[in-house]
């Protein structure tokens, strides 16, 4: 262990007391401290300072090398010998490839991006805002003597231990290297990665099938998972925050085939509900390894349901006849204008319970455990009653286990870059949802009835 007399001298109290050397840096007396474990993230910063210091004494030989070579160049670039002209090149040429070598090559313009990509990791996050607070209260520097020493001296230990560990990486990598695996696997081995991504259902898509900000939340969520899937690694995680009462079988059945694509490429997935994710809802949910959620969330409602209104009494009441003409025994089963016969209600209710039952079954696979005679009588339970009939595997909030996925990881939150408007734009959206909004209500009144496009706007709901 070094003397006191090694150690740095932060403020000018700690250099007048360097004869008097503590108890706690006495070999004799005092233990070594104990191991420390490094995460993968301590580690992978640590090397980055270390890489850093010495990219600045590259950038800074490289500068003067060339500087002089220019000089040289300048100054004797008319004598007779090429000596000179020659020194003046070799130099200049030296110290370019220095300074570019010891760049951190951050400059380079990346293409148009679709993703808006932020880092939440505390530790950068919070660093700038924690500085001010620490200036605000004065405590950006210890004032007693004794306690800037001691705050050196574990500082001090700190970066030994630090270092240590770096060190012992590094002959890691070497040995993997060697052992002939690759580059790319060590470096996402070393610095695994967390992504994290939102699904959230707008109340003006409720019930409302194939709508155009249903369509676009969709399409969204299909390039995210794609994304990630693009980037990721074995080493890497994925959290998903959910937040939905439901919606039509088609829409929340291709979003959970979405989330199944990065358990099927062997992404750990963990689900998180801070308010709710009841039926298609939940449906997405179980698709995860984990599901976590706050005790007053909103849970399950394993069920399905439709519902239209039937208007042929008024037909008949005002001698208005309802034409139908259909190819196919089931091509149409109930419409809210045709009179309802007992063969087509019985085919209605058994689509429905066809739907409830693969809808069971999805759940079953991802969880096992459950008692789906229990779980699947279409009842929302409260986060903190689900994890007691095993909904849920764990109560904590989205912010919870992200900081737990901080102190291990690079959690990186992925999210659709805002794309600016102008006017023309704005009004040209505006129009866009009016009509979607139209359209949608003259399908529904037309068009219930249909087994494809039919059974969506029937409303067979999670």
């Amino acid at each position: 262990m070094a003397s006191s007399s090694e150690a740095p001298k932060p403020e000018e109290e700690t250099q007048t007391d360097q004869a008097e050397e503590p108890k706690s840096e006495d070999p004799k007396s005092d233990p070594p401290p104990k191991d420390r474990t490094f995460s993968q993230r301590e580690l992978y910063q640590a090397g980055r300072r270390i890489n850093e210091g010495s990219n600045k004494v590259k950038q800074g030989l490289g500068a003067t090398l060339a500087l002089g070579g220019t000089g040289i160049l300048v100054w004797h670039h008319w004598a007779a010998l090429a000596t000179f002209n020659c020194l003046g090149a070799g130099l200049l040429a030296l110290g370019a490839a220095l300074a570019r070598s010891g760049g951190s090559g951050r400059g380079e313009k990346p293409g148009q991006a679709k993703f808006k990509l932020r880092l939440l990791n505390n530790s950068d996050r919070w660093k700038t805002d924690a500085q001010a607070l620490d200036a605000l209260l004065g405590m950006d520097a210890f004032q007693q003597k004794d306690l800037a020493k001691a705050a050196a001296q574990a500082e001090k230990k700190e970066q030994q231990l630090l270092k240590e560990a770096v060190k012992k990486q590094s002959e890691d990598v070497k040995e993997a290297l060697k052992a002939g695996e690759d580059a790319a696997a060590i470096q996402a081995r070393l610095r695994p990665r967390t992504f994290v991504f939102d699904f959230s259902s707008g109340s003006l898509d409720a019930g409302v099938p194939g709508s155009k900000n249903m369509k676009k939340r969709l399409e969204d969520f299909q390039d995210t998972v794609s994304f990630i899937l693009h980037c990721a690694t074995e080493h890497d995680e994925a959290v998903v925050r959910i937040t939905s009462p439901g919606g039509a079988v088609i829409d929340y059945g291709f979003a959970s085939a979405q989330l199944m694509r990065l358990r099927q490429r062997g992404l750990k997935l963990t689900a998180c509900v801070d308010k709710v994710a009841a039926s298609g809802g939940y449906m997405m949910a179980c698709t995860a390894d984990t599901i976590v959620a706050t005790p007053f969330s909103l849970v399950g409602s394993i069920g399905v349901l439709a519902a239209l209104p039937n208007f042929n009494k008024v037909l008949r009441r005002y001698e208005v006849d309802w034409l139908q003409f259909t190819g196919g025994r089931y091509k149409r089963t109930v419409d809210p204008l045709s009179e309802p016969t007992e063969e087509g209600i019985e085919k209605m209710k058994q689509e429905i319970n066809t739907i409830h039952d693969a809808f069971k079954g999805m759940v079953l696979k991802q969880r096992t455990h459950l008692d789906m005679d229990e779980v699947a009588t279409g009842e929302a339970f409260l986060g903190a009653e689900g994890k007691e009939r095993g909904l849920v595997d764990r109560l904590a909030t989205s912010d919870e286990v992200l900081e737990e996925r901080m102190e291990v990881s690079d959690v990186i939150e992925v999210s659709f870059a805002e794309k600016k408007r102008g006017l023309r734009e704005l009004l040209e959206g505006k129009m866009e949802a009016a009509e979607s909004i139209v359209t949608d209500c003259w399908e529904r009144a037309t068009s219930l009835g249909r087994r494809g496009a039919a059974v969506e706007l029937k409303d067979p709901q999670f």
